[in-house]
């Protein structure tokens, strides 16, 4: 009786084997954008959702004060276009209180553990004794966008080695990705001033408010319309290699009540110079930081945007100030545009390819220009 045969499957070929990893390989790069794309989607998402809870917590103060908070950055109109200022037109001043708004509308925003730590009465957030460090070293989750780079990671700068308080606990200040637009200096007819490559519709002497200006903004001061007014938009990416051009004892133009009056002859200590390096500079990457907010001076996310004093940049000479990329600009880490948060609470996507005479117009509060629907 002959045995039977046993039936073996037959074996994969090198060939077959070859094609299947080939196969694979292909989905995994036609899915792999799109799994990017998804992800990238849910934190623009988050995003937009970060900069609605700062506008609801906007309008709930000024509900509670029937005004919107100042923004500690604003611009000194009262003052003539000073002789020692590189262009023409009226100063940068840090004023009521040198805090932020974003320190200001905490407890609005279920922060009141954080607020209550903080002395509205001293000059500074960070002022030496340290007794702001805990409130103002709290990690907020809505002033931090999560398609955002920073370093180091975790929502808090790291140690600063001219802070008292911040060596003694071996931590840094709560960071931001977001930013009121206090002023805008983007040349109102459109125009190429040559003022730099970075910048080229930068004309200082135009200067403009935007919505969280000097002292108490009503909103009966806005003629422009909330619906037609940024408030806060994103400046992503901001960190310790920055520098800023005004020290922390920067004012320019009297403290709002003040008597005191300034000597226009010479610059004062608040402009640094090339060789001041960090030590003094402001911290504008601080949610608390009165210069954690800005004025728009041209178009997001526009080229000039390597994101931090150490790379690619000529000299921090040059840079610091230049308001270009997200040096102290709308920029974000979304591409195609930024969110921006206006004063009705609505957020917009704003194309990096927005007209600058319109970006000029959302970010003025005042200026009487007819903004079409469909212009950003």
């Amino acid at each position: 009786m002959r045995s039977r045969e046993r039936s073996t499957p037959p074996a994969f070929t090198l060939i077959e084997l070859l094609v299947v990893i080939a196969i694979i390989a292909v989905l995994i790069a036609l899915l792999l954008p799109a799994v990017q794309s998804a992800r990238e989607a849910a934190r623009r998402a988050q995003c937009t959702n970060n900069l609605k809870q700062i506008g609801l917590a906007l309008y709930n103060y000024e509900s509670g004060n029937t005004c919107f908070p100042p923004s500690g950055e604003s611009t000194d109109f009262n003052v003539p276009p000073l002789p020692w200022s590189p262009t023409l037109g009226p100063p940068t001043q840090f004023v009521d209180g040198n805090f932020n708004a974003m320190a200001r509308i905490l407890p609005f925003a279920e922060g009141n553990t954080a607020f209550n730590a903080i002395n509205f009465n001293v000059a500074e957030y960070n002022e030496g004794t340290g007794m702001n460090f805990t409130g103002c070293s709290t990690v907020v989750a809505m002033y931090l966008c999560p398609s955002s780079s920073r370093q180091p990671e975790g929502g808090q700068d790291g140690v600063d080695p001219l802070d008292a308080a911040s060596i003694a606990t071996g931590k840094g200040y709560g960071y931001n990705d977001y930013g009121p637009t206090c002023y805008t200096d983007i040349d109102p007819f459109g125009t190429i001033t040559g003022y730099s490559a970075m910048t080229p519709y930068r004309n200082k002497a135009s200067r403009a408010n935007g919505l969280l200006k000097q002292g108490k903004t009503t909103v009966a001061e806005c003629t422009d319309g909330l619906s037609n007014t940024i408030a806060f938009g994103e400046d992503a990416g901001r960190d310790p290699r920055y520098l800023s051009p005004y020290v922390e004892a920067t004012v320019i133009g009297p403290p709002s009540g003040s008597t005191d009056t300034l000597d226009l002859t010479a610059p004062p200590p608040n402009e640094k110079g090339p060789a001041d390096g960090l030590t003094a500079a402001r911290r504008y990457w601080r949610w608390a930081e009165a210069d954690a907010s800005y004025g728009v001076s041209g178009q997001p996310n526009n080229k000039y945007r390597p994101d931090n004093e150490g790379v690619d940049w000529p000299t921090t000479a040059v840079t610091k100030g230049n308001n270009a990329g997200n040096n102290d600009e709308i920029a974000s880490f979304h591409p195609g545009g930024a969110n921006c948060l206006f004063g009705d609470g609505s957020v917009h996507f704003i194309r990096d390819t927005i007209n600058v005479v319109t970006l000029r117009a959302l970010v003025t509060l005042s200026g009487g220009e007819v903004i079409s629907s469909d212009a950003y």
